[in-house]
């Protein structure tokens, strides 16, 4: 959740080479697709967006003078890859059995990328808009009817990932207050006890409080519901865990100056080993696997499905789409009719121009190789803020 330059490595499997997957990386941004406004409109005050005096490089503001919305399979791809469902256990004298609980639902992100947040925050209607910090946005639902509202989407575009056991621990603990059973000492320790398996588990005060809370695996909320994967829902689920776990970038390696550079464009989701269902049906959902047939000498026959793109490092799976007709038949089409949405556009954007160069052999030439480069240098982790 939240902004992370590098979410994770994964070795490559070329020997001796190391790929950061980069999210949330940040850049000049107007919109949920990229594109460069040059309206002229005259004077300030014919502005469609009113900009404060004094306040043109002030960091966090919306950019959007329209209300998108997203399709809703594209939220739960996002929520998969970058939402926090969070059930808060504080302290209040006020209160009889002096503890608060209130259910949290939050997306966190570079701020730059606020867009998406008011996208997801006017389609399902609820929720706020928050600054969290210098770099940081954050979109929360926090008030109990409009936690109704997460609940009732997340029922009827339901998470596929590990994440779902989350949300069916939030959902438990949302109906246990909505029967308000949380106002009675039972309720509440049964709510510690549930918050106790929910993202990192419990707070060392809590632990202190409660101590009779027990679970198979008490720390670092190890322990989650069992849940099955059953396949990728919607190809917007794809465009929406994309934009927030996957990565469009190049290698690049040398040849000589006479002979231009070697160019390999790169489809990535890299996942926690726990995801691997996750990547599989996303090699299937692709059509990137192989049914291979043997015909021992006992004379049965055996089939075996191989994935292509898919590599595994210790606790790491990675789904990398490396060679270049799929690149172009099947991933570049995929997500021009399924667009990316925020900061990382700009990446797939870049993705596209430098594909249609190597298609055109402009990466052999001095002139091409050197725009592929500039190109690069502005990509991923490098796009300025």
């Amino acid at each position: 959740m939240g902004y992370r330059g590098s979410k994770s490595e994964f070795q490559n499997p070329q020997p001796k080479e190391i790929f950061v997957k980069e999210q949330r990386v940040d850049g000049s941004y107007f919109g949920l697709n990229p594109k460069l406004r040059c309206t002229l409109t005259g004077f300030e005050r014919n502005y469609l967006i009113k900009i404060p005096s004094k306040q043109l490089n002030k960091k966090f503001y919306s950019t959007l003078n329209y209300k998108p919305k997203l399709n809703p399979w594209f939220i739960t791809g996002f929520t998969d890859a970058e939402g926090c469902f969070s059930i808060s256990v504080k302290t209040d004298s006020k209160l009889k059995l002096k503890w608060r609980v209130s259910p949290l639902f939050i997306i966190k992100l570079h701020s730059k990328d606020t867009a998406i947040l008011e996208a997801i925050k006017n389609t399902l209607g609820v929720g706020k808009i928050r600054q969290n910090g210098i770099n940081s946005a954050q979109y929360i639902v926090e008030t109990f009817i409009d936690l109704k509202v997460i609940v009732d989407h997340f029922d009827k575009y339901p998470l596929i990932t590990v994440k779902l056991s989350d949300y069916l621990i939030f959902k438990a603990c949302f109906n246990i207050i909505k029967q308000k059973e949380h106002l009675t000492e039972k309720g509440l320790f049964k709510i510690v006890s549930l918050k106790s398996s929910l993202n990192w588990g419990l707070s060392d005060k809590l632990i202190k409080a409660f101590p009779n809370i027990v679970t198979p695996i008490r720390r670092a909320g190890e322990y989650k519901p069992e849940y099955t994967f059953k396949c990728i829902p919607d190809p917007f689920w794809v465009a929406g865990f994309t934009s927030g776990d996957g990565s469009f970038f190049l290698r690049i390696k040398a040849r000589t100056m006479k002979k231009g550079l070697r160019v390999s464009l790169v489809y990535s989701i890299n996942l926690n080993i726990r995801e691997k269902k996750v990547i599989i049906g996303l090699a299937n959902f692709f059509n990137f696997n192989v049914t291979k047939v043997s015909n021992k000498s006992t004379g049965l026959v055996t089939t075996k499905v191989q994935y292509k793109y898919i590599y595994i490092c210790k606790d790491k799976i990675s789904f990398q789409i490396t060679k270049m007709s799929d690149i172009i038949n099947t991933i570049i089409p995929f997500f021009e009719k399924y667009p990316i949405v925020g900061i990382k556009s700009l990446d797939f954007a870049d993705f596209k121009k430098v594909c249609d160069m190597v298609k055109n052999k402009e990466h052999l030439t001095p002139e091409g190789s050197k725009k592929i480069l500039q190109i690069k240098s502005r990509m991923n982790q490098n796009r300025a803020y």
